[in-house]
């Protein structure tokens, strides 16, 4: 069962099969599970990987968390997601700063804003 073809196709029953002989926070590629589902933008697979248990601020090779991830794509669903589940916000807004391909991430910057006013 190939997880990248689950998760292109945000196949959550063919997910749980494919956890049911893998380890949730395992390395494909050397990322894990839940990174390569940030990474996809699969807001889906993130929530059901991290209600299974997946480590949300598992750090990849690079130092680099799911919310990372996110802030520096600008996902600001998984991201808003992430922060609520107890995701460090650590070096986010700089990854927000210098976003994908040279842009800002306004959106995610001031959701950090909001969150970090919040707690």
């Amino acid at each position: 069962m190939d997880y990248f073809d689950l998760l292109r196709r945000e196949d959550i029953d063919g997910l749980n099969e494919f956890l049911k002989t893998h380890n949730l926070n395992e390395e494909l590629q050397g990322q894990s599970l839940l990174y390569w589902a940030v990474h996809s933008n699969n807001l889906v697979f993130t929530k059901h990987l991290v209600h299974q248990g997946a480590i949300v601020n598992k750090t990849d090779r690079l130092g680099k968390t799911p919310l990372l991830i996110a802030c520096y794509f600008g996902f600001v669903d998984i991201a808003s997601f992430l922060l609520n589940t107890g995701a460090v916000i650590d070096g986010c807004l700089e990854r927000a700063t210098r976003g994908w391909d040279g842009h800002t991430q306004t959106e995610i910057i001031e959701l950090l804003k909001k969150f970090e006013k919040k707690y």
